[in-house]
């Protein structure tokens, strides 16, 4: 057992928070040469400000590389109906990870994953070795990986303002363990990545039908206690159910290009500065002056 604390953040979630919190100021930030940087140096404030307000030993930041992962070989609606991102933002993906680089903070990738199978990967990996793990991200598909160790902060303004779930918020909030959130998806679906759920099915009833069976597979074990129209939406959408419960489902045994200790966090900010005043981002380099920094 350890008191190490690592924070995993999804980097992708950050960015794309950060670009739209300063993308309609009216002159998004740029550099002398006109290169958009507005959503770096949000992201890396946001980062900066968790580490300082959380102060954790070890850091690991996910990202996303594309929409099409191996979910969507499964459902190739799957976030179909998401728009494109701005011309505006696309090149600060490689520019965050660049600086990341610089400063020495474990970061990973993958095209067949999302960036929040990289996060279950390395929480599950963190906490069956008796670290203590908070998950920093906008993304609530991150609730169902909650435990006695992890703990999901789903950023709601910046870092300024977060929820913090632990296994006990979800049950006074939802009644619900964490696994079933996953369950919770396979019967309502989500809209956002388009992942079908049961038609007919909304929250509501999900939960209802959640608090009477632990799982979707206990539900249909016995659909026949199910009553009315509700049992008849059931059985015509079987196959839509488990398909959107694999959706739904974060893969926690991604191989990871980290071990734990690999991620212990000791921003090499001398490093970084070269990086960083090219980018212009001079109060990031006042920012790093509070962390201990390595050459």
């Amino acid at each position: 057992m350890t008191d190490s604390h690592v924070l995993v953040i999804d980097g992708s979630s950050l960015l794309v928070r950060a670009f739209f919190a300063t993308a309609n100021t009216g002159r998004p930030m740029q550099t002398k040469n006109g290169l958009y940087t507005n959503a770096v140096n949000g992201f890396l404030h946001m980062l900066l400000n968790a580490c300082d307000s959380m102060n954790p030993s070890h850091l690991f930041v996910a990202w996303d590389v594309s929409r099409d992962t191996f979910r969507r070989e499964i459902y190739p609606a799957y976030k179909g109906t998401r728009g494109e991102l701005p011309d505006e933002l696309h090149p600060q993906f490689d520019l965050a990870k660049e600086v990341l680089d610089h400063l020495g903070v474990a970061q990973q990738a993958d095209p067949r994953y999302e960036a929040d199978d990289l996060i279950g990967s390395l929480a599950r990996k963190a906490e069956t070795t008796g670290h203590r793990v908070t998950i920093l991200t906008g993304d609530r598909d991150a609730l169902q990986l909650v435990s006695d160790y992890v703990t999901v902060a789903i950023m709601k303004k910046g870092i300024k303002e977060l929820e913090l779930y632990s296994p006990t918020r979800l049950q006074e909030e939802w009644g619900i363990l964490a696994g079933q959130i996953i369950d919770l998806k396979a019967l309502m679906g989500d809209a956002s990545d388009n992942i079908p759920g049961v038609p007919g099915i909304g929250e509501k009833t999900a939960l209802k039908l959640l608090a009477e069976h632990a799982s979707i597979e206990a539900l249909y074990d016995n659909l026949p206690q199910v009553k009315g129209k509700v049992r008849d939406k059931l059985e015509v959408n079987r196959e839509l159910a488990y398909l959107s419960k694999q959706l739904a489902t974060i893969v926690t045994d991604v191989q990871l290009a980290y071990e734990i200790e690999d991620c212990r966090m000791q921003f090499q900010a001398e490093r970084a500065r070269d990086k960083l005043m090219e980018l212009e981002l001079h109060r990031i380099v006042s920012h790093l002056q509070r962390f201990t920094a390595t050459a």
